[in-house]
Protein backbone atom coordinates (compact mmCIF):
# COMPACT_ATOMS: atom_id res chain seq x y z
CA UNK A 1 0.00 0.00 0.00
CA UNK A 2 1.31 3.30 -0.60
CA UNK A 3 0.62 5.42 2.51
CA UNK A 4 0.94 8.86 0.67
CA UNK A 5 -2.20 8.17 -0.73
CA UNK A 6 -3.64 8.67 2.83
CA UNK A 7 -3.47 9.65 6.52
CA UNK A 8 -0.47 7.15 8.03
CA UNK A 9 2.02 8.00 10.92
CA UNK A 10 5.57 8.87 10.62
CA UNK A 11 7.15 5.44 11.62
CA UNK A 12 5.25 3.83 9.17
CA UNK A 13 6.64 6.72 6.15
CA UNK A 14 9.93 5.89 7.58
CA UNK A 15 8.98 2.14 6.92
CA UNK A 16 7.47 3.06 3.11
CA UNK A 17 10.92 4.97 1.91
CA UNK A 18 12.51 1.93 3.04
CA UNK A 19 10.91 -0.56 0.57
CA UNK A 20 11.82 2.26 -1.92
CA UNK A 21 15.36 2.34 -2.12
CA UNK A 22 15.97 -0.16 -4.82
CA UNK A 23 13.38 1.09 -7.38
CA UNK A 24 14.99 2.16 -10.09
CA UNK A 25 11.88 4.89 -10.25
CA UNK A 26 13.23 6.85 -7.11
CA UNK A 27 16.42 8.49 -6.06
CA UNK A 28 18.19 6.36 -3.79
CA UNK A 29 20.50 8.92 -2.24
CA UNK A 30 17.77 11.45 -1.84
CA UNK A 31 15.65 8.38 0.01
CA UNK A 32 18.70 7.84 2.46
CA UNK A 33 18.49 11.63 3.04
CA UNK A 34 15.20 12.10 3.94
CA UNK A 35 14.73 8.26 5.60
CA UNK A 36 17.92 9.96 8.00
CA UNK A 37 16.04 13.88 8.33
CA UNK A 38 13.01 12.39 9.12
CA UNK A 39 14.52 9.32 11.96
CA UNK A 40 17.17 11.90 13.23
CA UNK A 41 15.42 15.42 13.05
CA UNK A 42 11.67 14.88 12.66
CA UNK A 43 11.18 12.19 14.93
CA UNK A 44 13.20 13.09 17.78
CA UNK A 45 12.06 16.71 17.66
CA UNK A 46 8.36 15.66 16.92
CA UNK A 47 7.67 11.84 17.68
CA UNK A 48 5.40 10.12 15.66
CA UNK A 49 3.45 12.61 14.38
CA UNK A 50 0.62 11.82 11.76
CA UNK A 51 1.51 12.07 7.64
CA UNK A 52 -0.98 13.09 5.22
CA UNK A 53 -0.64 13.01 1.54
CA UNK A 54 -0.84 16.06 -0.45
CA UNK A 55 -3.61 14.75 -2.63
CA UNK A 56 -6.14 14.46 -0.15
CA UNK A 57 -5.83 18.36 0.61
CA UNK A 58 -7.40 18.17 -3.06
CA UNK A 59 -10.79 18.65 -2.36
CA UNK A 60 -12.92 20.40 -4.95
CA UNK A 61 -16.46 20.65 -4.16
CA UNK A 62 -18.92 22.70 -1.33
CA UNK A 63 -19.82 19.03 0.23
CA UNK A 64 -15.87 18.27 0.93
CA UNK A 65 -15.98 15.26 -0.94
CA UNK A 66 -12.79 14.30 -1.80
CA UNK A 67 -12.19 14.52 -5.84
CA UNK A 68 -8.90 12.29 -5.78
CA UNK A 69 -10.43 9.82 -4.05
CA UNK A 70 -13.31 9.52 -6.86
CA UNK A 71 -10.58 9.58 -9.49
CA UNK A 72 -8.61 7.28 -8.00
CA UNK A 73 -11.47 4.63 -8.08
CA UNK A 74 -10.78 4.91 -11.64
CA UNK A 75 -6.96 4.46 -10.93
CA UNK A 76 -7.36 1.11 -9.33
CA UNK A 77 -9.01 -0.20 -11.91
CA UNK A 78 -7.01 1.21 -14.56
CA UNK A 79 -3.66 1.07 -12.75
CA UNK A 80 -1.61 -0.71 -15.03
CA UNK A 81 -2.94 1.96 -17.74
CA UNK A 82 -2.16 4.82 -15.55
CA UNK A 83 1.15 3.04 -14.44
CA UNK A 84 2.44 2.58 -18.02
CA UNK A 85 2.01 6.55 -18.59
CA UNK A 86 3.51 7.32 -15.87
CA UNK A 87 6.43 5.11 -16.61
CA UNK A 88 5.89 6.60 -19.98
CA UNK A 89 6.32 10.32 -18.43
CA UNK A 90 9.23 9.60 -16.70
CA UNK A 91 11.27 8.26 -19.41
CA UNK A 92 10.55 11.42 -21.91
CA UNK A 93 11.53 13.42 -19.26
CA UNK A 94 14.37 11.74 -17.59
CA UNK A 95 12.43 12.60 -14.33
CA UNK A 96 12.08 10.52 -10.94
CA UNK A 97 9.83 10.19 -8.20
CA UNK A 98 10.80 12.31 -5.00
CA UNK A 99 8.82 12.37 -2.10
CA UNK A 100 8.27 16.18 -0.57
CA UNK A 101 7.59 16.51 2.74
CA UNK A 102 6.77 19.92 5.05
CA UNK A 103 5.71 19.84 8.69
CA UNK A 104 2.15 21.95 8.93
CA UNK A 105 -0.18 22.85 11.82
CA UNK A 106 -3.03 21.40 13.04
CA UNK A 107 -4.96 23.07 16.24
CA UNK A 108 -0.88 24.17 17.11
CA UNK A 109 -0.07 19.90 16.60
CA UNK A 110 2.87 19.57 14.11
CA UNK A 111 1.50 17.19 10.85
CA UNK A 112 3.84 15.76 8.36
CA UNK A 113 2.79 16.29 4.55
CA UNK A 114 4.40 14.54 1.97
CA UNK A 115 3.29 14.23 -1.86
CA UNK A 116 5.40 12.61 -4.35
CA UNK A 117 4.88 14.37 -7.62
CA UNK A 118 4.61 11.50 -10.94
CA UNK A 119 8.08 12.72 -11.98
CA UNK A 120 11.08 15.88 -10.87
CA UNK A 121 13.87 16.40 -12.66
CA UNK A 122 16.65 19.19 -12.04
CA UNK A 123 18.83 20.80 -14.55
CA UNK A 124 21.26 23.00 -12.15
CA UNK A 125 19.35 25.04 -9.83
CA UNK A 126 15.96 24.43 -12.07
CA UNK A 127 13.40 22.13 -11.08
CA UNK A 128 10.99 20.52 -13.33
CA UNK A 129 8.00 18.87 -11.36
CA UNK A 130 5.65 16.91 -14.15
CA UNK A 131 2.17 15.57 -12.72
CA UNK A 132 0.37 13.26 -15.27
CA UNK A 133 -3.76 11.77 -15.20
CA UNK A 134 -4.55 9.25 -17.88
CA UNK A 135 -8.47 8.81 -18.90
CA UNK A 136 -10.02 4.92 -19.96
CA UNK A 137 -12.11 6.37 -22.92
CA UNK A 138 -13.73 3.08 -23.36
CA UNK A 139 -14.53 2.60 -19.60
CA UNK A 140 -16.48 6.09 -20.16
CA UNK A 141 -18.17 5.55 -23.70
CA UNK A 142 -19.57 2.28 -22.04
CA UNK A 143 -20.91 3.88 -18.94
CA UNK A 144 -21.97 7.07 -20.23
CA UNK A 145 -24.92 7.40 -22.46
CA UNK A 146 -26.44 10.75 -22.81
CA UNK A 147 -24.30 13.70 -23.34
CA UNK A 148 -21.23 12.36 -23.99
CA UNK A 149 -19.51 15.22 -25.12
CA UNK A 150 -20.23 17.75 -22.88
CA UNK A 151 -19.55 15.38 -19.90
CA UNK A 152 -16.21 14.25 -21.83
CA UNK A 153 -15.38 18.23 -21.40
CA UNK A 154 -16.31 17.90 -17.89
CA UNK A 155 -14.42 15.06 -16.85
CA UNK A 156 -11.11 17.24 -19.17
CA UNK A 157 -11.55 20.25 -17.39
CA UNK A 158 -11.49 18.13 -13.85
CA UNK A 159 -8.18 16.78 -14.57
CA UNK A 160 -6.60 20.20 -15.51
CA UNK A 161 -8.15 21.18 -12.36
CA UNK A 162 -6.84 18.48 -10.24
CA UNK A 163 -3.31 18.28 -11.94
CA UNK A 164 -2.97 21.85 -11.76
CA UNK A 165 -3.32 22.12 -7.53
CA UNK A 166 -1.31 18.97 -7.31
CA UNK A 167 1.14 20.86 -8.95
CA UNK A 168 1.03 24.03 -6.74
CA UNK A 169 1.12 21.53 -4.00
CA UNK A 170 4.42 20.12 -4.61
CA UNK A 171 6.04 23.06 -5.54
CA UNK A 172 5.56 24.36 -1.93
CA UNK A 173 6.69 20.90 -0.86
CA UNK A 174 9.60 21.24 -2.79
CA UNK A 175 10.61 24.64 -0.97
CA UNK A 176 9.65 23.24 1.93
CA UNK A 177 12.03 20.53 1.17
CA UNK A 178 14.59 22.43 0.25
CA UNK A 179 14.27 24.65 3.70
CA UNK A 180 14.95 21.25 5.63
CA UNK A 181 17.94 21.02 3.76
CA UNK A 182 17.44 18.06 1.72
CA UNK A 183 17.97 19.81 -2.00
CA UNK A 184 20.40 22.26 -3.27
CA UNK A 185 19.12 25.59 -4.06
CA UNK A 186 16.62 26.05 -6.57
CA UNK A 187 16.26 29.12 -8.17
CA UNK A 188 13.45 28.37 -10.37
CA UNK A 189 10.56 25.66 -10.95
CA UNK A 190 8.54 24.86 -14.00
CA UNK A 191 5.24 22.96 -13.28
CA UNK A 192 3.95 20.89 -15.99
CA UNK A 193 0.87 18.47 -16.61
CA UNK A 194 -0.09 16.15 -19.61
CA UNK A 195 -3.47 13.90 -19.42
CA UNK A 196 -3.18 11.05 -21.31
CA UNK A 197 -6.56 9.57 -23.21
CA UNK A 198 -6.41 6.02 -24.51
CA UNK A 199 -9.05 3.37 -25.87
CA UNK A 200 -8.25 0.15 -27.56
CA UNK A 201 -11.07 1.83 -30.24
CA UNK A 202 -9.09 4.46 -32.35
CA UNK A 203 -13.02 5.37 -33.66
CA UNK A 204 -13.46 6.10 -29.92
CA UNK A 205 -10.29 8.23 -30.02
CA UNK A 206 -11.07 10.12 -33.25
CA UNK A 207 -14.47 11.08 -31.57
CA UNK A 208 -12.67 12.04 -28.76
CA UNK A 209 -9.72 14.14 -30.28
CA UNK A 210 -12.46 15.98 -32.57
CA UNK A 211 -14.65 16.80 -29.71
CA UNK A 212 -11.89 18.37 -27.68
CA UNK A 213 -11.11 20.18 -31.10
CA UNK A 214 -14.36 21.91 -31.50
CA UNK A 215 -14.10 22.89 -27.69
CA UNK A 216 -10.65 23.60 -27.50
CA UNK A 217 -11.20 27.33 -27.25
CA UNK A 218 -13.65 26.38 -24.25
CA UNK A 219 -11.15 24.55 -22.16
CA UNK A 220 -8.15 26.81 -22.70
CA UNK A 221 -10.25 29.67 -21.30
CA UNK A 222 -11.27 27.25 -17.94
CA UNK A 223 -7.70 26.59 -17.90
CA UNK A 224 -6.69 29.80 -17.57
CA UNK A 225 -9.01 29.52 -14.10
CA UNK A 226 -6.35 26.83 -13.19
CA UNK A 227 -3.38 28.87 -13.51
CA UNK A 228 -3.15 26.41 -16.53
CA UNK A 229 -1.27 27.93 -19.62
CA UNK A 230 1.76 27.30 -22.26
CA UNK A 231 4.76 29.59 -21.70
CA UNK A 232 6.32 28.38 -25.01
CA UNK A 233 3.69 28.38 -27.00
CA UNK A 234 0.83 30.87 -28.56
CA UNK A 235 -2.15 28.04 -27.44
CA UNK A 236 -2.58 27.28 -23.77
CA UNK A 237 -2.70 23.27 -24.36
CA UNK A 238 -1.21 21.46 -27.28
CA UNK A 239 -2.88 18.58 -28.71
CA UNK A 240 -0.55 15.84 -29.68
CA UNK A 241 -0.94 12.99 -32.22
CA UNK A 242 -2.47 9.33 -31.46
CA UNK A 243 0.35 6.97 -30.19
CA UNK A 244 0.43 3.14 -30.08
CA UNK A 245 1.82 1.26 -27.51
CA UNK A 246 0.73 -2.67 -26.20
CA UNK A 247 -0.33 -3.40 -22.79
CA UNK A 248 -1.28 -6.98 -22.00
CA UNK A 249 -1.81 -8.45 -25.40
CA UNK A 250 -3.90 -5.30 -26.59
CA UNK A 251 -3.25 -2.43 -28.98
CA UNK A 252 -3.68 0.67 -27.02
CA UNK A 253 -4.33 3.82 -28.59
CA UNK A 254 -3.80 7.38 -27.13
CA UNK A 255 -3.73 11.27 -27.59
CA UNK A 256 -2.43 13.46 -25.26
CA UNK A 257 -3.31 16.66 -23.54
CA UNK A 258 0.25 18.76 -22.60
CA UNK A 259 0.27 22.16 -20.66
CA UNK A 260 2.23 24.35 -18.03
CA UNK A 261 0.99 25.67 -14.78
CA UNK A 262 1.72 28.67 -12.65
CA UNK A 263 2.19 28.77 -9.29
CA UNK A 264 -0.87 30.42 -6.91
CA UNK A 265 0.02 31.41 -3.00
CA UNK A 266 -3.55 31.64 -2.40
CA UNK A 267 -4.20 28.83 -3.97
CA UNK A 268 -2.20 26.47 -1.78
CA UNK A 269 -3.00 28.44 1.49
CA UNK A 270 -6.68 27.52 0.56
CA UNK A 271 -6.13 23.95 -0.16
CA UNK A 272 -3.73 23.46 2.89
CA UNK A 273 -7.15 24.65 5.22
CA UNK A 274 -8.34 21.47 4.30
CA UNK A 275 -5.99 19.52 6.48
CA UNK A 276 -8.57 20.46 9.43
CA UNK A 277 -11.09 18.48 8.05
CA UNK A 278 -8.80 15.71 6.89
CA UNK A 279 -7.81 14.90 10.30
CA UNK A 280 -11.31 15.46 12.10
CA UNK A 281 -12.42 12.95 9.63
CA UNK A 282 -9.62 10.27 9.96
CA UNK A 283 -9.92 7.15 11.71
CA UNK A 284 -6.11 6.43 11.30
CA UNK A 285 -5.39 9.09 14.06
CA UNK A 286 -6.54 9.29 17.41
CA UNK A 287 -7.06 13.18 17.81
CA UNK A 288 -7.28 12.94 21.50
CA UNK A 289 -3.70 13.15 21.00
CA UNK A 290 -2.88 15.93 18.95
Amino acid sequence: MYHHHGVSILEILIGDLETKKNKPNYDSSYLKRLEDFLENKIKEEYGNIPVVAASLLVKLNKKENNEISKENRWYVSNKVFAKYFEELLRSKTKSKIYPLISVEYFNGYPILIVGEPDGLSFEGNKAKIYEVKSFNLTDFIDHVRESREDILNREIFKLIKINSIQLMLYQYLLKRTQEFGLFNNIDKINLYEKIYIYSENIEYLDWARETIEQNFNTIKMIAKGYNTYNLSLKDNLSLEYIGTININNKRIYYFEIDSRVGYNQKIVKYYLKNLDGIIKSSNRVDNRNL
